[in-house]
């Protein structure tokens, strides 16, 4: 067998079972169905998983790692966008993932219990390695005269805090919610302002 045909049954696997763990949740998902579901026989699901725990880590750890493809590291070049403008940008990248990958998206907010603790780890760490990107953010913005001084490290937090509950919400409902720019914006919005030296003008005006 060809690796074209092997990565197509590996993808197959991978799409069932995201769509198993999202609906029916980690621990009430097997094996069996998840191979009767991508119409692969149980013994071919060992030739690329060890076991169920194996892929649905493998499957977070696909997903840790788009997010952090999606965050761009904040420029100071001439000709950048403002720190903020930046910061706007990368959650919505974030957003548009975790749109386009809803089902995988809601296992990561809602079955993070099924966790060993190196992927919990894993997790952590990622949360940890946004919050320090919207700091040095915020420090940009401090330095510039946009953002009054204030703890910028609590602020993130605050900032992550906001965007995970978005995130859930976005993954528990099926109802219609605004673009993911608009929300990114709207994120912004609401955590910068009552720190912006001039909030009764708007985010994206003060800072473009």
């Amino acid at each position: 067998m060809n690796s074209q045909s092997r990565d197509i049954r590996k993808q197959r696997l991978v799409d069932c079972a995201k769509d198993t763990f999202a609906n029916k949740g980690y621990h009430e998902t097997s094996i069996s169905e998840i191979v009767r579901q991508a119409g692969i026989a149980r013994s071919t699901f060992y030739q690329y998983f060890d076991s169920k725990l194996h892929l649905f880590e493998s499957i977070l750890e696909t997903l840790l790692q788009d997010l952090n493809d999606a965050i761009k590291p904040i420029s100071l070049a001439p000709g950048s966008l403002t720190p903020l403008v930046q910061l706007q940008g990368n959650l919505t990248r974030v957003l548009d993932l975790v749109v386009k990958e809803r089902n995988l998206s809601r296992i990561l907010m809602h079955q993070t219990g099924a966790l060993d603790r190196t992927m919990v780890g894993q997790l952590d760490g990622f949360y940890s390695q946004v919050a320090g990107m919207i700091q040095r953010s915020l420090d940009l913005g401090v330095a510039m005269n946009l953002v009054r001084a204030c703890d910028t490290r609590v602020t993130s937090f605050s900032i992550i805090g906001a965007v995970k509950e978005v995130v859930f919400q976005l993954t528990s409902t099926q109802e219609s919610w605004p673009s993911t720019d608009k929300i990114g914006t709207q994120l912004l919005e609401f955590a910068m302002g009552g720190i912006l030296i001039h909030p009764q003008n708007s985010f994206m005006k003060t800072t473009r």
